[in-house]
């Protein structure tokens, strides 16, 4: 393949399936260098076949790890595959996203991969489908162990994945079917006696996360006709409008730290809720606000959105500094205090709100309603040591400003802290002042 198409083939694929990957540059290589590589820095290098001169320097903030590697170099081995047929190359680029579900079949396990790669295959059909009028939800647990060629043939899944009666059989979220590593249906699985809120998959899915623990493997279609593959209890995979992204979860938790290593457990918390958001299709934006910044990114919300009484005081007070340049308003009365304006009829939102939170921090509170209270339109504000300023605060904009609201308003918060902008569609984008350039930039993005 010639170095033009393989550089467009990692661009087109490779990089977006690795959150904050990018090509840093390339090196010199020879017939003894292998195809892919382990980099500086936790870095990776590849090239299209050994007889190439030259290996692609790809780097991201996080080392990849070892099944990423491992994927990566699957996908080049597959490429290899198609590149050697004679066809056109319209041909090729239909068969190139197919290379990476292959790829992700034999990453995540070789005894199973023929069977995850049939499951896969038969989700797409599936996502296109309706039973009944609704969307068909569907979840599969693949083991390691086989039954053998001996096992009654209609229990294998070739052929009960082309009968209708198979969409009642699980639902992706509470009921599972367990398949064997040869593709047999073993039996079903619907209760777990309790489940894990901390773990690294979206809400909705923590049941099927929680049973993808060794070698068992977790699919399911959700009812946005995305796929989604769980492994070692985390979310590794989803095909979101028919692209396939891998989740590197602690790369993107790292980066949300103004500080490595400082509130771990809120930067979790954040991040999951995020997550829930994207797959629950809500939208949502988040700020989790530097150390010295509380106060400073009050200054962009009104003061009725404000959910602590020192926050209060400080706008309070900031209206007097500032009505001292103005001309003076004799019927302005004495200011309430926070007690006394949170009785007002404006401030029904956040007295509901502050009853609810109960002086609880964010990581402490339900995940569940977490997700719920990103969900109300306009800013959640969180504090660096998880307290939360503001829930649905309509966010006053920098002059200059470009883009939806939601995404100005996520840049303008990023001068205070890390900020994540989760649209309706679900995809994700994490901001970062550069204080270099004096500009907003992304950090990370999820599509």
């Amino acid at each position: 393949m010639v170095k033009s198409r393989f550089l467009e083939f990692v661009h087109d694929y490779i990089l977006k399936m690795f959150t904050g990957s990018e090509i840093v540059g390339e090196e010199e290589s020879s017939p003894r260098d292998n195809i892919v590589a382990q980099g500086e820095s936790g870095g990776v290098k590849i090239k299209f076949s050994r007889e190439d001169n030259y290996r692609i320097l790809i780097k991201r903030a996080q080392p990849f790890k070892s099944l990423e590697i491992s994927l990566i170099k699957s996908i080049i081995e597959e490429l290899n595959k198609i590149n050697d047929l004679r066809m056109t190359e319209d041909y090729k680029k239909g068969l190139k996203s197919l290379i990476i579900e292959k790829a992700i079949c034999k990453s995540l396990s070789n005894s199973c991969s023929k069977t995850l790669s049939l499951i896969l295959s038969e989700m797409a059909y599936w996502s296109q489908r309706t039973y009944e009028g609704n969307k068909a939800m569907l979840g599969f647990i693949v083991t390691a162990k086989k039954l053998g060629n001996k096992t009654n043939q209609n229990l294998h899944v070739s052929k009960l994945l082309e009968k209708d009666f198979i969409a009642l059989l699980s639902d992706g979220k509470n009921s599972f079917m367990e398949v064997s590593a040869d593709g047999y249906i073993c039996e079903n699985l619907s209760y777990l006696k309790s489940v894990d809120y901390s773990l690294y998959a979206p809400y909705d899915n923590l049941e099927i996360a929680n049973l993808a623990t060794g070698s068992k493997i977790g699919i399911t279609l959700n009812s946005e006709g995305e796929v989604l593959i769980f492994k070692n209890k985390s979310l590794l995979f989803a095909k979101k409008g028919g692209v396939w992204v891998c989740f590197s979860h602690e790369e993107i938790v790292g980066k949300l730290a103004e500080h490595a290593g400082e509130y771990e457990e809120v930067r979790k918390a954040i991040y999951l809720s995020a997550l829930d958001t994207s797959f629950n299709r809500s939208g949502g934006c988040i700020v989790h606000v530097n150390s010295g910044d509380s106060f400073n990114v009050l200054k962009h919300i009104s003061v009725t959105d404000v959910l602590f009484k020192e926050g209060y005081d400080f706008l309070q007070q900031e209206k007097i500094n500032q009505s001292f340049f103005t001309k003076i308003d004799e019927t302005q009365t004495e200011i309430p205090t926070f007690e006394e304006f949170l009785l007002e009829e404006k401030c029904a939102k956040s007295s509901t709100l502050i009853k609810l939170i109960r002086g609880r921090k964010f990581h402490e509170l339900d995940r569940k309603f977490r997700q719920e209270l990103i969900a109300i339109d306009g800013a959640t504000i969180i504090d660096y040591d998880g307290r939360i300023l503001a829930v649905g605060a309509i966010i006053k904009i920098e002059a200059g400003s470009t883009g939806g609201g939601r995404l100005a308003a996520a840049k303008t918060l990023s001068n205070y802290g890390i900020s994540i902008k989760i649209s309706n569609d679900g995809s994700m984008e994490g901001f970062k002042m550069d204080k270099n350039k004096l500009r907003s930039r992304a950090i990370f993005v999820i599509g």
